[in-house]
């Protein structure tokens, strides 16, 4: 018999008997991984994107979002070998993209 790589449930193969306490065994794993779910997870940590943790990369997003409430003109791009910085910014309710070069 084969299990499933993330929560072990049981698979039987197609040649081994079915266990209805197999069943039930695979049932009581699935309903406390799905209350987990609904109540919120406490090891957040533990849960991962393709190359970081979801606590880090929320982590990372809010870091960015006061990144960009602190300076506004977080942004970079390079025209003709010249570095602007950019962002935007409202001014008496109009929104404003504002730019300058990058010196030194």
């Amino acid at each position: 018999m084969e299990h499933t790589p993330n929560l072990n449930l049981k698979k039987p193969g197609l040649t081994d008997n079915i266990l209805i306490s197999d069943i039930n065994e695979n049932m009581d794993v699935l309903d406390a991984a799905v209350s987990e779910l609904q109540k919120g997870t406490t090891a957040i940590p533990d849960l991962e994107t393709e190359d970081k943790t979801l606590g880090g990369a929320i982590n990372e997003v809010k870091k960015e979002m006061a990144d960009h409430q602190i300076d506004p003109m977080p942004h970079m791009y390079v025209d003709n070998g010249i570095t602007y910085r950019w962002g935007f910014r409202t001014v008496k309710g109009e929104p404003q993209i504002i730019y300058e070069e990058v010196t030194g």
